[in-house]
């Protein structure tokens, strides 16, 4: 059953019959060359929609509680930055600034409703050079992980080995997990890393040989063990 939209924070929405409609008739009315499209949850076609060009997308949902309108921009399948208005014209010309091809800057310059961060910026400037973002964040105790920081001691093990530094690091659940490239998903993982009582358990591309792995190593062995499979399999 579809989400409805509430007619007392959502007049125009309920007129119009669905978000997507609505918001196809404010492209129309500025004349933006753009298309809405129902999202792809079945419970959100009445209070969803999304709106695409090339290798960028960008989704809009209805707030449940107080009007509002939640939109988050992607990249090449990279969350790029995310914003919140009341007004559905600005939602209208946030879409098409960033759909021409605007950079995250540009975006929350011109719309101020538009939140960003430094990853998305470093994306824009490449794909080596996001993955340098994220490494330095872990590094520098920046970014949130699980665990506390008692993946630390892997984290910097791992930083001196190019191999592995070349990798997009990110966590899934409690573990940390390795990938080639930073919008592949998790399931293109080729190591996992579980800490373990300031050890760790590793694992290839199975992620479940981390719960049948029963000797935790030290950091240094755990990069070591990584590099052993790799190589054997090479």
């Amino acid at each position: 059953m579809s989400a409805a939209p509430d007619p007392l924070h959502y007049s125009d929405i309920v007129a119009a019959g669905d978000l997507r409609t609505a918001l196809q008739a404010r492209f129309e009315e500025s004349g933006a060359p753009l298309r809405a499209e129902v999202p792809s949850s079945p419970g959100w076609i009445r209070v969803g929609a999304r709106v695409e060009t090339g290798d960028r997308q960008v989704t809009v949902l209805m707030a449940v509680d107080d009007r509002a309108f939640l939109l988050e921009f992607w990249m090449r399948g990279v969350a790029m930055a995310r914003g919140r208005t009341a007004d559905l014209g600005e939602v209208a010309a946030g879409i098409g600034t960033f759909l021409s091809g605007a950079k995250v800057a540009e975006l929350s310059a011109t719309h101020a409703f538009v939140t960003y961060g430094g990853f998305a910026e470093a994306f824009e400037r490449g794909e080596a050079e996001a993955i340098a973002f994220r490494w330095g964040r872990y590094l520098d105790g920046e970014e949130p992980l699980p665990h506390g920081r008692q993946l630390d001691g892997f984290l910097r093990a791992a930083a001196e080995e190019p191999r592995l530094r070349a990798l997009f690091p990110f966590t899934s659940h409690w573990d940390l997990g390795l990938r080639p490239g930073v919008a592949d998903a998790p399931n293109r993982a080729v190591a996992w890393i579980r800490p373990v009582g300031g050890r760790y358990l590793v694992a290839g591309r199975d992620r479940g040989d981390l719960e049948r792995t029963a000797d935790a190593v030290g950091a240094s062995d755990a990069v070591a063990l990584i590099l052993a499979a790799w190589d054997r399999n090479a």
